[in-house]
């Protein structure tokens, strides 16, 4: 008895220190003579077993396949298909094409105990993920093809990744570490199959359903797990890609629907320069010149209309040409730079640095040796004299104009190439057109007022209001800074830490309450004149300014559920566009090929969205617009993929391939845009349907990038599911 006690006492004291189990034992654990394929490490916190039922079948019948995870004491497993997009520990459960057995259910995980666990010790209160101790068990239906052959086979799923955890590690199994199931096909075909079932494996095998066709089945939308996939090497993507590009037909027909005319989004983006040049008039860099300008045509025209107008032309045409090869060549090289981190810092910083400028922290000229130069050839007078004259005032004036150039050529890259839905046959001739309008609108007034020098009296004289527009002007400049800074950490960091859009956002609404303080004179900059009121037009924009602060302000705070506001109208919908919010949309796949083989199973067209992370009109309709009750039910008839040409978020994936890989798919989404539709077009919406041939055509695409009208992309969707019937 003595010795029992000691020993009970011993046991006592060497298990004080041990913490007690955290789970209950698992009573399901399969013994098996056979050696398991799976690792050590694995076997140590859990089990796999796949079987078939029954283990004999005939060709033609359903049989269940089922996938069972059974952790050990003390350890755990997790589901596939999580509630939380955010969550990255999970089963990846994948599906073999189709061969002796074609499956024809989608995975989705079984009704278990899901329990719930903080993600990050750190923040209990935070975001939990879901976790099992239980058994897990996957089933799937499959039908034995009409083409296996009778004999013995191995039955296995190599797509898969399982992982079983406890308190020290995570071991992940996965392809030839999994275990396979035995199955024998039997001769002959059975005479009671599901007529369903075979329907729908024949549809998976590219076959014409035997008579009575029995219509498929309806699948059902793909889900936030089915919509995750699975990382592949760059080089195979790009090749499936490829081939599935090879197939498709009517490519080069007029196949698009419900759009705009083809050249509305060209003249929409015209217009947009144009008006971004006659903003660049009233800056603190233009505006002074403008009387300097026009003295100089009175001196040299000696009161002679004709030279006057020979002359306006001359110097016109001269700022015209220099201007509008400036903006040509930033809108050109700006749309393959705008998603490049460096551009995005260097433009950030260079509007923060101007901004600093206009707040008068210091001045920015130009060397004074290249101003003499000009100003010496231009008081030589006559044509030359003008042309330089033309020159001086260009590059003079380049300090302000640049900012709006810059950014309006940033913003319309960042919209992606072809933002406006134009498909120009020659994609030079929109560049072209765009910086011919910057330039020519900002020249016009030049002309007009040479020819008639009495206007100059109606022109205000610059001055106090001039002070407070570089001071308006250094606020939207710093605006604009934090939105490059939130671009270029998108490309270098898979999770944005610093610029995040709630960080950006909140800046947007500190500058705008600060600019329309400013306004309404609460505070004074140094190079500002004393003033004891202010102007009606001033106050109008202070509280435009403060209002907009005031609108914004709602979003930075979190509603129920944990999602955020959105404040109702168009303003703050371009607002969060404009600001690249982290989304990543429910229920669409990011690859092509697992979109088709979908389509083939279910019946539904495919619609493919050419998208980007960097897209601000992408980010518009796809909040804004695909989220409308009426389209958000009209794309449940579709199989919907997108297709990211910039980078593929990290969240499209079961485990983040890495940047490298993800930037290697998009590029393989962009050359193949372009070889099959002949644009890079961002967005570009297209539906294509499987054909009995194996082949895919192209029934539909989508003219407009902008959707400016949601009811004409509603009819779009319900032409092509017309026109796919047929």
């Amino acid at each position: 008895m003595f010795r029992i006690t000691v020993a009970l006492a011993l046991f006592a004291v060497a298990g004080a220190g041990a913490q007690p189990p955290e789970f209950p034992d698992n009573p399901f654990e399969k013994i098996d003579d056979k050696p398991s394929p799976l690792p050590k490490a694995f076997l140590k916190r859990a089990t796999v077993e796949l079987t078939v039922t029954p283990a004999k079948a005939k060709r033609g019948e359903t049989v269940l396949v089922k996938l069972t995870v059974a952790p050990k004491a003390n350890a755990w497993t997790y589901p596939a298909f999580p509630k939380d997009a955010g969550q990255a520990s999970r089963n990846s459960v994948e599906l073999p094409k189709p061969a002796e057995l074609v499956y024809i259910t989608k995975p989705a995980d079984p009704k278990v105990e899901w329990k719930l666990k903080p993600r990050d010790d750190a923040k209990p209160d935070g975001p939990k993920d879901e976790y099992t101790a239980a058994p897990v068990t996957w089933e799937f239906k499959a039908v034995v093809s009409p083409k296996a052959k009778p004999g013995k086979i191995e039955v296995a799923l190599p797509d898969c990744v399982l992982q079983a955890c406890d308190a020290n590690n995570c071991v992940n199994a996965s392809d030839k570490q999994l275990p396979v199931a035995s199955f024998e096909v039997l001769d002959g075909e059975s005479a009671s199959v599901s007529q369903t079932d075979l329907a729908l494996a024949r549809a998976a095998l590219n076959e014409p359903p035997s008579a009575p066709a029995v219509p498929p089945a309806p699948a059902a939308p793909a889900t936030k797990g089915e919509s995750r996939k699975p990382a592949k090497p760059p080089e195979v993507y790009a090749a499936e890609l490829k081939a599935l590009g090879g197939t498709i037909e009517g490519a080069s027909e007029q196949t698009g629907l419900g759009g705009t005319e083809k050249d509305a989004g060209f003249w929409s983006f015209v217009f947009t320069a144009a008006a971004w040049g006659l903003i660049s008039l009233v800056t603190p860099c233009v505006f002074p010149m403008i009387p300097i300008t026009v003295s100089i045509f009175m001196k040299q025209a000696h009161g002679s209309f004709r030279e006057r107008l020979k002359l306006a032309s001359v110097y016109s045409l001269t700022i015209i040409v220099v201007l509008g090869l400036s903006a040509f060549a930033l809108l050109k090289f700006m749309a393959w730079l705008s998603v490049h981190p460096v551009t995005n810092i260097f433009l950030g910083l260079l509007f923060f640095v101007l901004a600093l400028s206009l707040f008068g922290m210091y001045e920015i000229a130009l060397p004074n040796s290249l101003q003499k130069r000009l100003q010496a050839k231009q008081s030589k007078g006559g044509t030359v004299g003008t042309i330089f004259g033309a020159l001086a005032f260009t590059v003079i004036s380049f300090t302000c104009v640049a900012p709006f150039l810059g950014g309006f050529a940033g913003i319309s890259a960042g919209a992606g190439p072809d933002a406006g839905g134009s498909l120009i046959a020659l994609p030079t001739a929109r560049e072209v057109a765009g910086g011919l309008a910057f330039a020519t609108a900002f020249a016009a007034p030049f002309f007009v007022l040479a020819l008639l020098p009495g206007m100059m009296k109606a022109l205000p004289k610059s001055g106090g209001w001039l002070d407070s527009v570089k001071v308006v002007m250094g606020f939207l400049e710093l605006a604009a800074a934090l939105k490059f800074l939130r671009t270029a950490e998108l490309g270098i960091l898979t999770t944005p830490q610093y610029f995040t859009y709630d960080v950006v956002l909140c800046g947007w609404v500190v500058i705008a309450a600060a600019a329309g303080l400013y306004l309404l004179g609460v505070y004074r900059l140094p190079h500002d004149e004393e003033s004891s009121s202010i102007g009606a037009p001033r106050l109008l924009f202070a509280l435009l300014f403060l209002g907009l602060a005031v609108y914004l302000t709602p979003a930075l705070f979190k509603g129920h559920e944990g999602k955020p506001q959105r404040p109702a109208g168009a303003v703050y919908a371009w607002v969060e566009a404009f600001l690249l919010p982290d989304t990543f949309e429910e229920g669409w796949r990011t690859d092509l090929k697992d979109a088709v083989a979908a389509s083939k199973q279910s019946g539904k067209p495919v619609f493919i969205d050419f998208t980007g992370v960097t897209c601000t009109n992408c980010k518009y309709n796809e909040t804004n617009v695909f989220t409308k009750p009426g389209i958000a039910r009209d794309f449940e008839q579709f199989e919907r993929v997108q297709l990211y040409t910039d980078w593929v978020p990290e969240s499209a994936y079961a485990s983040d391939p890495g940047k490298a890989a993800r930037k290697a798919e998009a590029r393989a989404n962009q050359n193949f845009q372009q070889d099959t539709f002949k644009t890079i077009q961002l967005p570009l919406y297209a539906v294509l349907v499987p054909q009995p041939d194996g082949k895919l055509k192209l029934i539909a695409q989508y003219d407009e990038g902008k959707i400016n009208q949601p009811e004409k992309f509603a009819q779009f969707l319900k032409d092509a599911r017309e026109k796919a019937k047929k």
